[in-house]
């Protein structure tokens, strides 16, 4: 069963992009059926946010047939070098051969992290880019959610759907690095 393993820093979007173009093979190969999403992120609370985010999105813009993991590792970011090994030791177990490792989310040390165990375990490394100003313009926009709002949706009360599938860059480019 292929997953998509993905870091996660406080941009949701990133997660979605890269799910639906490996779904729909534009990312350069196959269509990949992608059975289960694991999240890994840190327990920050923007980080937090972002993964209720991505959950909403997930629930309200068509990404309901798959399963989403959600992996909070206990440390609020990665500023030390103890902070890294327990993030490198969280992705233990979680990557296997065949699998799809997306670091495009967090800290630059996660995403080592996560390419070197995807590598390590002969799973794909993908990555998802879109431009500065897509960029710019989601940030924008998850500061007009309320935390009450986006754990609805989360939940399967999409009432607002066009508001959560905004966050979704129609620029995104996903691309098979190794």
């Amino acid at each position: 069963m292929v997953k998509l393993v993905a870091t996660l820093g406080t941009s949701p979007g990133g997660v979605f992009e890269t799910y639906m173009n490996l779904k729909s093979g534009n990312y350069g190969g196959e269509p990949v059926n992608i059975k289960e999403v694991y999240i890994i992120r840190t327990s920050d609370k923007a980080v937090e946010l972002a993964w209720k985010l991505v959950k909403a999105i997930f629930v309200c813009c068509g990404g309901n047939e798959v399963e989403i993991v959600d992996i909070p590792l206990p440390i609020n970011d990665i500023t030390t070098k103890e902070d890294y090994e327990i993030f490198r030791k969280g992705l233990q177990g979680k990557i296997s051969k065949g699998d799809y490792v997306d670091f495009t989310g967090g800290r630059k040390a996660m995403s080592v992290a996560a390419a070197i165990t995807a590598i390590r375990n002969s799973a794909y490394v993908v990555t998802t880019i879109i431009s500065q100003s897509e960029y710019n313009r989601i940030q924008n926009l998850i500061k007009q959610f309320n935390e009450e709002e986006i754990e609805e949706a989360g939940k399967g009360k999409c009432d607002n759907k066009g508001k959560f599938c905004e966050l979704i860059s129609k620029e995104a480019r996903t691309i098979l690095l190794a």
